[in-house]
């Protein structure tokens, strides 16, 4: 009995058909990924993922076979990006993909060089989907999560060994789109659980917020000492009761608020607390503000507690030094807001300040990631500290709107 592989027309009604199937899922899949509202550095790489193999499908239609291979042989590389932006940490270390992408590198030079001089890369394309599933097996964090990944991986080494049976069939495109298809998925009910985890955090997180920005000592002494005001210089009492008043407001109004605010509303916020710092009998300070950017928007309570610290972290716990720097600026397609003193630095400060510093900075650091995608960096040295805060340009300009 002859084999089904035997007849050139059926093999290419098969190889067309799986090609438009591929193409139709594709093209779904991509318009699906582009249209999500959070385009993250790992779904950027997916995107060029499919992109990839869209091309190479598109190619392989037109009937330029060798082409199309030779693009395949670049979704690999670009899908392991995204699977090691997948496990990258929460300090944003990267493990050891680097030398993962080495390999797939190499892999990736050799289909393409096997596919322009052979016509066949079939062995080639299994190397680089053997790379990916060793790779998943060894460097994943969490197996179980990465079981959409492995079962995806099956699609595109089963194309492989078809291809090695039987040079005529083609069907690396559709293992190829199988597997991000999978992958896909498995992305969504990730992001699903993700965000359900990040709006119970957020809540845990506002109520130590809360507790951590309503200091009743802070509130107590700064009562105290506008009631003192009232003999020794009258006319200061109002405005030290509008600072008051502004700073309970935007601490309270941070509870109920989901959203970015404007920057210019934050710093409404840090004025307050500054006007309200100084009424205090403690060190003097001045605040130097250098605003290279000011429209765009940030989560609120970011930049205030940043403040705070420098003030009675910084400066304050230093007998040198006065000065408090808050910058903002465009750089390398991130907004930078930074707030740097010339006071305490690396000198160690007592355990109850350092407990209330990273509660502080801990809640900072919630809100910047779960609202967007921000990152923090403090810098410490035996000249003062630095705070920096990196938001990505496109979600600090677009915030919420």
């Amino acid at each position: 009995m002859r084999s089904i592989f035997s007849s050139a027309f059926l093999i290419e009604m098969t190889n067309k058909i799986f090609i438009l199937v591929s193409i139709l899922l594709a093209t779904v899949v991509l318009i699906v990924a582009y249209n999500m509202k959070n385009h993250n550095r790992r779904m950027r790489y997916f995107l060029g993922s499919i992109a990839f193999a869209l091309g190479g499908l598109m190619l392989q239609i037109g009937g330029y076979t060798k082409y199309a291979y030779a693009m395949y042989s670049l979704a690999a590389p670009v899908f392991t990006l995204y699977f090691i932006e997948t496990e990258r940490d929460d300090e944003g270390n990267s493990w050891d993909g680097f030398f993962w992408m080495s390999l797939q590198c190499l892999a990736a030079v050799l289909s393409v060089i096997m596919v322009i001089f052979t016509g066949r890369g079939n062995l080639a394309f299994l190397i680089q989907f053997l790379i990916v599933i060793i790779m998943l097996l060894f460097s994943s964090k969490d197996l179980k999560s990465s079981i959409g990944f492995l079962i995806g991986s099956i699609f595109p080494v089963s194309a492989c060994l078809a291809g090695l049976l039987n040079k005529d069939l083609r069907l690396m495109g559709f293992g190829i789109i199988m597997l991000q298809l999978i992958v896909f998925f498995s992305y969504q009910y990730d992001l699903e659980r993700e965000l359900m985890k990040n709006q119970v955090e957020l809540s845990e997180n506002k109520v130590a917020l809360l507790m951590e920005q309503m200091h009743p000592h802070f509130i107590y002494n700064a009562l105290q000492q506008i009631a003192l005001l009232c003999d020794e210089d009258p006319s200061a009492v109002k405005p030290s009761i509008f600072s008051f008043s502004a700073y309970l407001r935007k601490n309270l109004e941070a509870l109920t608020n989901e959203k970015m605010i404007p920057f210019l509303t934050e710093m409404e916020h840090v004025d307050a607390y500054v006007e309200l710092s100084q009424i205090l009998p403690s060190r003097k300070f001045e605040l130097v503000k250098d605003f290279q950017i000011t429209d765009f928007y940030i989560p609120a309570l970011t930049v205030q507690p940043l403040v705070e610290n420098a003030i009675y972290y910084g400066i304050g716990m230093s007998e040198e030094g006065n000065v408090i720097r808050l910058e903002t600026k465009l750089e390398d397609g991130y907004v930078i807001v930074r707030v740097s003193d010339d006071g305490h630095g690396k000198r160690t400060s007592l355990p109850t300040q350092k407990k209330h510093n990273s509660v502080g900075t801990k809640n900072v650091i919630t809100r910047l990631k779960i609202l967007c995608d921000g990152e923090f960096i403090l810098n410490k040295s035996d000249n003062g500290s630095e705070a920096i805060i990196k938001i990505p340009e496109f979600r600090a300009v677009a915030g919420d709107k």
